[in-house]
């Protein structure tokens, strides 16, 4: 879930290339709930602050709370009280923005790794 497109479909290409499969981009909590349901993803990408009202971290929790999944959060605010809100949800990794590709595919391979040794 990103609310940048641009960002977001750079995102899921790279994710793609290097071999992940990309079940959808939600760019708000509305849709990022209901492509979680449609396409049953082990892992989330999140951004944390998101345009208007929404909060990854509350769409996070609101996933965990359906299913079983991985969480990567993705923020370019680290405060002590966004990451502790963010360390409820038991995230499989956080990555500073601006980050570089290879960042991403390291901590999605990673938590994927993670999920399967669960």
């Amino acid at each position: 879930m990103e609310d940048e497109a641009l960002v977001a479909e750079a995102l899921a290409h790279v994710l793609h290339f290097a071999g992940f499969r990309v079940v959808g981009i939600a760019h708000d909590e509305a849709s990022a709930l209901r492509k979680a349901a449609e396409g049953l993803p082990d892992l989330v990408l999140m951004d944390i602050r998101l345009a208007g009202s929404s909060d990854g971290i509350e769409a996070a929790r609101k996933m965990q709370a359906e299913r079983a999944l991985e969480v990567v959060f993705m923020t370019a605010f680290h405060d002590p009280q966004t990451r502790a809100r963010a360390a409820e949800v038991r995230p499989a990794g956080f990555i500073q923005k601006p980050f570089s590709y290879g960042e991403i595919v390291d901590a999605v391979s990673i938590a994927g790794a993670r999920r399967r040794n669960r």
